[in-house]
């Protein structure tokens, strides 16, 4: 029998920072893939794409990220940058660190605008055909005794409450139409859906009518030889924001009346 394995979280504040913003930093409603990818990384311990639990995400893990948030600040805050250049151009001299007679951190500043989400409920539903995997991500949101940081979703401090995490039985899902959905979720392109739960001959048609702005999302990098992170696989989907659609079949979570829509991170678009 398959399972799906359904992680209800909370987050009294988070942001899921949008590339490329900077003076002001936006944040996407919902965690990207490679958000979710990096809170399992970091619970089941993983620190190299050798490691066979890796393995196991990158060739056979779906992932369907639902969520919602009460409410959206706009935070004021402190950039800082060690290098000596613009330590000097505030302080004169790279030996000095005093501005009005008073000692003050070293480097430059900038101020930057932050969006940050207040009170943001997540669902997350993960489905991999090795019922043995999804049973050791179960075990590691329980007891994350391998993690190698801190717990957190979005920045390192955007700590994470785990309600509930619970195996389903793919027979206990409901198949229906389905016309709406209270949450923000990503819709992916057909190449990256995960075809165990959808009506497959009408697929194109829902997502090319689906309301909502096509994204090309990252999910798995590689480390250069200068130590930078390079993006090289991505998943095209679109940011669904809660209006309705035309009918559409599929496997819901009854509970929660959600559809499984999900999406293969192995899949990859490299274009």
């Amino acid at each position: 029998m398959s399972y799906i394995l359904k992680v209800k979280i909370t987050q009294p504040q988070a942001q899921y920072r949008i590339p490329f913003s900077q003076r002001r930093q936006f944040t996407y409603p919902i965690p990207p893939y490679s958000t979710v990818k990096g809170l399992l990384c970091n619970l089941l311990g993983i620190t190299s794409d050798s490691e066979e639990n890796f393995k196991k995400i990158k060739e056979g893990l779906s992932v369907g990220i639902y969520g919602r948030y009460e409410s959206i600040v706009r935070e004021y805050v402190w950039y800082r940058n060690l290098n000596s250049e613009n330590h000097k151009e505030k302080f004169h001299h790279v030996n000095n660190r005093i501005v009005d007679f008073t000692p003050q951190h070293p480097g430059g500043q900038i101020p930057v605008t932050m969006d940050v989400l207040h009170n943001v409920e997540l669902l997350i539903y993960f489905y991999h055909r090795d019922k043995d995997f999804l049973e050791v991500v179960k075990e590691a949101f329980y007891n994350p005794s391998n993690r190698h940081s801190p717990i957190h979703l979005g920045r390192s401090e955007d700590w994470m409450v785990i309600e509930e995490v619970k195996l389903i039985p793919i027979e206990n899902l409901e198949y229906k139409r389905v016309r709406s959905i209270d949450y923000f979720t990503w819709i992916p392109e057909k190449k990256f859906v995960e075809d165990e739960f959808i009506e497959k001959s009408n697929y194109d048609s829902f997502f090319k009518n689906l309301p909502g702005n096509i994204f090309r999302l990252p999910t798995f990098y590689k480390i250069t030889s200068d130590n930078q992170r390079v993006f090289e696989n991505f998943v095209i989907a679109k940011l669904y924001e809660g209006r309705s659609f035309l009918p559409f079949s599929c496997y819901v979570d009854k509970e929660e009346n959600l559809p499984m829509i999900l999406t293969k991170l192995g899949e990859t678009n490299n274009e």
